[in-house]
């Protein structure tokens, strides 16, 4: 008899997950109670049109936005009911973002921006320098920590973001659409690096994207229509509904 291989583990579990804007008839519902899990281990991609809700839902698992009702857990700590203090303080030590625009500071070396996260969380500026200097460096990067950011090729500054992402050691990598203003080649050499970032056993990297030339990069794939999960697509291709994908 085959033995079973083990289930892997949960960075994200959401269930009933609901999200309004605004009020009375100006009143939208950007997700309807929602169902959603995210294992260890691998890459997830959050799709579907625009407006279905992929953005508000990354946003809610980042506890950048507010809930109403559901239970949203992240690596084992509920963000239901949770202050907003306890938020701020789990989001800058376990999750990092990148973003479509880099968002990085033009006024800061690149080294200095990849310092950033660990200036938050306490660390001195010797040893945030150090390590944002390393982190550079697996990025391909040697020797381009002084340089401005302006400097730099669309990749390159992409490459110093995801740096910046990753020198916390966050559990949970939050990507929205970190292709679409690549070419086809650098979103490809960017994509093949966030697989291997999401390859580490206690790490989740989570994408929405538009860009369908990167789907091929997922270990599975998440349809959103509407403000509800629709469709799970894992890497084998194969398909399962809301129901089935969530439990």
């Amino acid at each position: 008899m085959a033995e079973s291989r083990p289930q892997p583990q949960l960075a994200v579990h959401i269930r009933a997950v609901k999200k309004t804007f605004g009020a009375g008839e100006a009143a939208v519902h950007a997700l309807k109670g929602v169902n959603f899990d995210a294992r260890q281990g691998e890459l997830l991609m959050i799709v579907g049109p625009s407006g279905c809700g992929k953005t508000t839902l990354l946003s809610v698992i980042a506890g950048t936005l507010t809930f109403e009702g559901g239970e949203i857990d992240v690596f084992g700590a509920s963000l239901h009911g949770m202050k907003e203090r306890d938020i701020t303080e789990f989001r800058k030590r376990h999750v990092g973002f990148i973003f479509q625009q880099f968002n990085l500071i033009p006024t800061l070396s690149c080294i200095e921006n990849v310092s950033v996260p660990l200036l938050i969380n306490g660390a001195s500026r010797r040893v945030a320098e150090r390590k944002a200097e390393a982190m550079l460096d697996e990025m391909g990067l040697a020797g381009r920590g002084h340089d401005w950011p302006m400097n730099l090729s669309g990749g390159q500054q992409q490459r110093v973001a995801i740096a910046r992402a990753l020198v916390h050691e966050p559990r949970l990598v939050i990507c929205d659409e970190p292709t679409s203003a690549l070419d086809k080649d650098t979103g490809g050499h960017i994509m093949d690096l966030l697989r291997s970032v999401a390859r580490h056993p206690d790490r989740c990297v989570i994408v929405v994207t538009h860009d369908n030339r990167i789907f091929k990069y997922a270990d599975r794939l998440t349809e959103m229509e509407d403000g509800r999960v629709q469709r799970v697509h894992d890497h084998a291709g194969h398909t399962n509904g809301e129901e089935t994908a969530t439990e």
